[in-house]
């Protein structure tokens, strides 16, 4: 273990310190829309009757609202929230080169050998519903620390505008739809429910 842990160091001592501290310098441009595009987007609905029983799955049932945002900047928040919360993989592009990259700018070599066998492992312990519950964490993280307010709502209400992926990826047509119109709730009028914990 002591040799491959100074095999490590070594490794990583031997990359120029420019690699080793490099994080994602841009972000992906901000697209903008129309006021025609937006008004063509259906707000979905939100309303329904709270209940103890529907209030029992906010964890997994929930939509997120920032009061003054603009259409275009909730639909960048949303999309780079989803795209960080399904991985690294897709939020780069899932290509070979993005995924070296991101090793090599965001962990050892091992760290991301390790990763890769530790998602395997959970996969083919937890499954398709682990997966869920961590993107479901790691977006409630990532939108509470842009600024947004998350809200409960019933699972029928919720299916209507999002999605779920556990071991496989959305269809791209379909996810671009569930986010538009996610980002037309986020920068729509202020819910009247109840705002929950982060």
């Amino acid at each position: 273990m002591k040799l491959l842990h100074t095999a490590v160091l070594a490794v990583l001592a031997s990359l120029p310190a420019a690699v080793q501290a490099q994080a994602i310098k841009t972000e992906p441009p901000m697209k903008t829309f129309t006021a025609a595009e937006i008004e063509a987007v259906e707000m979905p609905n939100l309303a329904y009757t709270p209940d103890p029983l529907i209030a029992a799955d906010f964890d997994k049932y929930f939509f997120f609202h920032r009061d003054g945002t603009s259409f275009d900047q909730a639909y960048a928040d949303i999309t780079e929230c989803d795209s960080l919360a399904s991985g690294i993989n897709f939020y780069m592009g899932a290509d070979s080169g993005a995924i070296a990259g991101a090793m090599a700018n965001y962990g050892m070599l091992a760290g991301g050998i390790g990763g890769a066998l530790g998602g395997l492992m959970a996969d083919a312990i937890f499954g398709s519903a682990e997966r869920r519950r961590i993107k479901r964490i790691n977006l409630r993280n990532c939108m509470f620390y842009k600024g947004y307010d998350r809200y409960g709502l019933e699972k029928d209400l919720w299916q209507a505008f999002h999605f779920e992926e556990g071991l496989s990826r959305e269809n791209a047509k379909d996810r671009e739809a569930a986010l538009m119109k996610q980002a037309r709730v986020a920068s729509g009028p202020k819910p009247q429910l109840e705002v929950l914990e982060p």
